[in-house]
């Protein structure tokens, strides 16, 4: 593992990855995302923009999720019907 200086918000983070790269990405993204709350809300609170954007995240996972589950089950009905289909043609 490598070690890895992340800055958010003027706030040094250390954290040690197996692909730094991709964290120094994923904390690039959240630093954009943290700077356009911050205008959006304009506040000083640090706490209150990363609990927002929790907040935000899981909103955006839960539906992701609800997605996922209504795609699941359209796929088993589409599968179900090429079955059906290909059983109607062996007989």
């Amino acid at each position: 593992m490598k070690s890895i200086e992340i800055e958010l918000l003027g706030k040094k983070y250390f954290f040690r990855s197996d692909n730094p790269e991709k964290l120094q990405e994923t904390a690039k993204h959240l630093e954009s995302q943290l700077e356009e709350l911050n205008s959006r809300f304009n506040t000083v609170d640090q706490n209150k923009l990363f609990v927002l954007y929790a907040l935000m995240i899981t909103e955006k996972y839960f539906s992701a999720i609800e997605n996922n589950e209504k795609l699941s089950k359209e796929f088993e009905q589409i599968t179900s019907m090429l079955n059906d289909l290909v059983l109607e043609n062996e007989v």
